[in-house]
């Protein structure tokens, strides 16, 4: 009975590492059926869903161990005259207290681009546009010509994606052909 046990193991193990090392021609269709589904789903990531807002409270860290106040810190040690200049000039032109200066610096020097895209879609939505493209749109000098040219940019680079990824996709099935992983070796 032991040996007869053994025997069937070996035999199923020779079973399976013939399997994989000549995939029979149904597996193939199938293997490449899911590596194409599985690219184009992947290609989602290029197609515009309208616009995307990031949340307006941007963590620092997990710990919050580094925020505004010591970036301020840091940048007064720095330069304090550059510092004492610019908490000045946003107290003059923003109308701010010294507080609120210091705290909207802070979160600049913190993440210049997260304050950016903050500032740049409270103006937007003060305005009244629901998004980058139509607030571009309304304040180019030619419209139509604007429109058309991020539309052309979107479209190439959805089809530079997707051939990107597609590209990815075949390499990586040529590789797996040529190359089958077989367990245990």
């Amino acid at each position: 009975s032991n040996g007869h046990t053994t025997h069937n193991s070996q035999s199923t193990t020779l079973k399976f590492h013939l399997s994989l090392s000549q995939p029979s021609k149904m597996t193939r269709p199938v293997f490449i059926a899911l590596i194409l589904v599985i690219a184009s789903v992947s290609t989602s990531a290029f197609v515009g869903h309208g616009s995307h807002q990031r949340s307006p409270t941007r963590r620092t860290s997990n710990l919050n161990l580094f925020g505004p106040k010591q970036a301020l810190a840091i940048e007064k040690r720095k330069n304090p005259e550059a510092l004492e200049s610019t908490i000045q000039g946003l107290m003059l032109t923003k109308s701010l207290s010294r507080a609120d200066a210091e705290k909207r610096y802070g979160e600049f020097l913190l993440d210049p681009d997260g304050f950016a895209l903050k500032a740049a879609a409270a103006e937007r939505s003060e305005a009244g546009y629901k998004d980058w493209i139509e607030q571009a749109v309304a304040k180019s000098d030619d419209p139509d010509a604007t429109r058309l040219r991020i539309e052309n940019f979107t479209r190439t680079n959805k089809i530079k994606g997707t051939a990107i990824m597609m590209a990815g996709s075949a390499a990586l099935l040529a590789y797996s052909q040529a190359n089958p992983y077989v367990p245990g070796q």
